[in-house]
């Protein structure tokens, strides 16, 4: 009998989910790991928060696998790289010959004082559904006053998120008619709104348009839930009646031998073009779990996941960096943050077909983790090349 080489993934987000599907089941045998039982489309969380959609958005991990790969729901405890080995919660031991870490991030709310009240009380739409359902539940009894909302760090998820939601509760305001009882303050750890400058072109127009205000180089330090008042690392102060405050994220808190290959934020140490764990050239991290200079998001977890496959597979492949992060900039419009390691990010207009593109890409998400659009996306990254579009958008 042919052996077959152990691929050991730890967990089922879009990295793991993408490359447990894309390995040959002839020359892998394929185990994932996840301490939950389900997965969810995170993006549609900016749905939930601002729109209250209730949309289905999470399937039960066995069903986004396919059949041949193996499935078990326990939590990692330990990652020992030295003895390859890896430990669950339930004293159960995994060896490997390959392993692929694909943990995702985790948002932490209580490294910022007053931050954990907030987040009981007003949610927040980065963490989990429940907690956006708060943030539409708040929005529906909000009568007027200040909102304020930004990012509380500089780390966190989807960079495009925190300008996203502050254009959709803009647009929430003014349908209901609010729109002269309220105040609407974005803050940021940023020089400007949006940290690329050419997409910072594409937004500010709006931002200035709605009657926005930006505060820049804001990071949170405490919040005073009592007085409503956040106040930043260099005392610059905001007060708030609503506030929605995206938490600092991390990465997730598992023991690994040896130590040295996490960041001060619990990040996995990676080259950035192969995602291979510093010293180690059969483990690998892929998504929000690595330390890549490129931002966390399903559409670099995937493109990253196919280069470890290709690795794998004995091709020379590289990850390029490239982002392609959807915006939607409300009212039925949206554009993308494009880029990649060789290439700026691009100044690419708004319009009402990105949308379009957008909202797509929610319905066919479940058909994107088991490889059946792949020749789709081919198409679309080499279409929406950011050397190619630099050409037309500068």
């Amino acid at each position: 009998m042919k052996y077959l080489q152990k691929v050991l993934i730890i967990g089922a987000g879009a990295g793991g989910a993408i490359l447990a599907n894309s390995l040959d089941k002839k020359k892998y045998d394929i185990t994932v790991l996840d301490k939950k039982d389900k997965h969810y489309y995170q993006p549609w969380f900016l749905y939930v928060a601002f729109k209250g959609s209730d949309r289905k958005i999470w399937r039960d991990i066995r069903q986004i696998l396919k059949p041949h790969v193996k499935f078990y729901q326990d939590a990692v405890k330990k990652v020992d790289l030295e003895n390859k080995v890896v430990e669950t919660e339930s004293k159960k031991k995994y060896t490997y010959d390959y392993l692929v870490i694909s943990t995702g991030t985790v948002t932490n709310t209580g490294s910022i004082p007053g931050l954990d009240k907030i987040n009981e009380k007003y949610g927040n739409y980065h963490t989990n559904i429940e907690q956006a359902k708060k943030i539409w539940n708040n929005l529906q009894n909000f009568k007027g006053g200040t909102i304020v909302l930004g990012q509380s760090s500089p780390t966190c998820k989807c960079p495009p998120s925190m300008l996203e939601g502050m254009f959709l509760v803009e647009e929430y305001i003014r349908k209901k008619g609010l729109k002269d009882k309220t105040r609407l303050i974005f803050f940021t750890p940023y020089p400007r709104a949006y940290s690329a400058e050419p997409i910072n072109r594409i937004v500010e127009p709006m931002i200035k348009e709605r009657n926005i205000e930006v505060v820049t180089f804001f990071d949170v330090d405490t919040i005073d839930t009592e007085k409503k008042v956040i106040t930043s690392i260099s005392g610059d102060t905001l007060n708030y009646d609503l506030p929605i405050i995206v938490p600092p994220c991390t990465g997730i808190d598992i023991e690994y031998n040896p130590s040295t290959i996490l960041t001060e934020d619990k990040f996995i140490k990676v080259d950035r073009y192969t995602a291979k764990v510093e010293g180690y050239d059969n483990v690998f991290a892929v998504g929000d779990a690595n330390n890549m200079p490129v931002s966390k998001t399903g559409v670099t977890a995937h493109l990253e996941a196919k280069v470890v496959a290709e690795i794998l597979d004995g091709k020379s492949s590289k990850f390029t960096g490239r982002i392609n992060c959807p915006f939607d900039t409300a009212y039925g419009k949206a554009t993308f943050v494009i880029s990649d390691y060789n290439n700026p990010t691009v100044p690419y207009p708004a319009t009402s077909f990105k949308h379009f593109e957008k909202m797509m890409m929610a319905r066919i998400y479940w058909g994107t983790l088991k490889g059946t659009y792949d020749p789709v996306f081919d198409y679309f990254f080499k279409f929406t090349a950011p050397e190619k579009l630099l050409k037309k958008y500068k």
